[in-house]
């Protein structure tokens, strides 16, 4: 059966902060020798050093593959790791700010604060962000009204 919906094509995407993969990767490289190791020694510990080799190591991956955000005319996908990924609208939203700490706070329209936390972002796109959420949230507000 065919789709006859179109796909969407994002906007704007945030990359990953560079360290952040190297981090990354090493921690699961590291896990991942050290348990190679211990089973070639015949060692039971191996298995155990392993699985979380394994979890780094499939994390790491999807680091690499997939951007931190991805923004689309109407929303923003953010995908902070595997387990987390959240969708806003941009419908919900009356405004952003940046924190002082690197975050930034979303104020919706039943003026509820959420603070974004924009752990593993490039430092120089944090206000390329804010600044694609102020311009998407104004073309929002033009539409509504």
């Amino acid at each position: 059966m065919k789709n006859n919906e179109p796909e969407e094509v994002p906007v704007a995407s945030i990359e990953r902060n560079p360290w952040l993969l190297a981090a990354s990767f090493l921690t699961s490289a590291v896990f991942i020798f050290w348990g190679y190791l211990l089973l070639k020694d015949v060692n039971p510990a191996g298995m155990l050093v392993m699985i979380p080799g394994g979890i780094f190591g499939f994390q790491s991956l999807w680091f690499l593959l997939h951007p931190f955000a991805l923004i689309y005319a109407d929303k923003v996908e953010i995908r902070q790791s595997f387990l987390h990924h959240r969708t806003r609208y941009f419908v919900d939203m009356k405004e952003t700010h940046l924190a002082e700490k690197g975050g930034i706070y979303i104020t919706y329209n039943d003026d509820e604060i959420e603070r974004l936390n924009l752990f593993g972002i490039r430092e120089s796109q944090k206000n390329f962000l804010d600044s694609h959420f102020k311009a998407q949230i104004t073309s929002s507000l033009q539409k509504r009204a």
